[in-house]
């Protein structure tokens, strides 16, 4: 004995049941045709990309990822702001945030090359 007590057995989640079609077959909710699948979020830029465009473009990959750097680093950015009375570190964190808005800045135009190339 260790000294802690014993843990306690816990059941397995139940896993929800699958109504099945007429003909006993399961259904996959299709897409809507003709509409591209959003799935990445480029919020430097402000817009949406296919993910299929990731596989084809080397750029878009480096785009993609630039962006969540970007993004990383500002949302820690927002979450260091100092006090309004320590003035000096207010001027760091201020020329902090306009550097990573001079990023903003090269991603897009770097975006707008991308999306020429595709």
């Amino acid at each position: 004995m260790n000294g802690y007590p014993e843990p306690v057995p816990r059941p397995e989640p139940k896993p929800q049941p699958q109504k099945p079609t007429a003909d006993g077959q399961q259904r996959h909710r299709a897409q809507h045709p003709g509409k591209p699948a959003w799935n990445l979020r480029l919020e430097s830029v402000g817009s949406n990309v296919a993910g299929r465009f990731l596989t084809e473009s080397p750029s878009m990959v480096v785009l993609a990822v630039e962006d969540l750097c970007w993004e990383a680093a500002t949302e820690d950015w927002k979450h260091r702001r100092p006090h309004w009375w320590r003035r000096g570190a207010l001027a760091s964190w201020r020329a902090e945030g306009a550097r990573l808005d001079a990023k903003a800045a090269r991603l897009r135009a770097l975006a707008d090359d991308v999306f020429q190339e595709l």
